[in-house]
């Protein structure tokens, strides 16, 4: 699998908007060769639409490339900047498969963006406002304890990521949970109201919880699978850390 770099996911979108480009100008010359009045009629406000629309995406896309090169953005614009995202995201995934570019690396390069405007917006939560919701696929699959339910099950034998992420959320005053699925990584956020989270996943399981949260910021940090998917898994402790403290008011 390769890895997606961000410019992926814009380039993707740019050939959307060409796409749509051509459509619109083989409408525009149906309408220019002298169909009836209503056709014509019709015709031209199927082209107005797509204006509005052609304009609407390609001054959201070149908004969204202004904010990642600034590296700065307001909560508002980073709200704007999401839709712009999620809308554009299933076109972007389709263009995707058409030139033969494999869906985890538009997940991958999707998960990017998503993580820079979250950074780039600035925001700061108090530590017990933020979450850090972990698969538990980082568990070893020989410990006989049952941490779904209550992370503080795990005896700390340090054979799996989870004693390292339970340490550090003690350490940074953040919560941790392990969720077994998506249905239960929703239910543990709708009953903690974090604030903020820091999601450890594989690319196709973060994407689809990214798209859940929405109106929670979210910072990504895709998980290592030396053995395969969903089967003793790791992550860099280091990279969860980096993420909280992004999102932390130390004050």
């Amino acid at each position: 699998m390769k890895e997606g770099k961000k410019r992926l996911f814009i380039l993707l979108g740019l050939s959307i908007l060409v796409v749509y480009g051509a459509i619109f100008a083989f409408i525009w010359f149906l309408i220019s060769n002298r169909s009836p009045l209503f056709n014509k009629i019709l015709l031209i406000s199927i082209v107005a639409a797509f204006v509005v629309i052609m304009l609407f995406m390609a001054g959201g896309l070149l908004l969204l490339v202004f904010s990642l090169w600034r590296f700065k953005s307001s909560r508002r614009l980073n709200k704007f900047n999401r839709c712009v995202v999620e809308i554009f995201f299933p076109a972007v995934s389709r263009m995707g498969r058409l030139l033969g570019i494999e869906q985890q690396t538009i997940e991958n390069s999707y998960i990017k963006i998503v993580n820079q405007m979250t950074a780039a917006s600035g925001e700061k939560f108090r530590a017990e406002e933020i979450l850090i919701l972990a698969p538990h696929c980082l568990q070893n699959v020989n410990c006989p304890h049952k941490i779904t339910i209550d992370v503080q099950n795990c005896h700390r034998c340090g054979r799996c990521s989870v004693n390292g992420l339970l340490q550090m959320a003690e350490e940074m005053g953040v919560k941790l949970v392990i969720a077994s699925g998506g249905t239960f990584a929703r239910k543990f956020a709708q009953e903690l109201k974090p604030k903020a989270i820091v999601a450890i996943a594989c690319e196709r399981d973060l994407t689809s919880g990214i798209q859940d949260m929405q109106g929670i910021p979210v910072l990504g940090v895709l998980n290592e699978r030396p053995n395969g998917p969903c089967y003793n898994t790791n992550v860099q402790l280091c990279k969860v850390r980096q993420a909280v403290e992004q999102l932390i008011d130390e004050i």
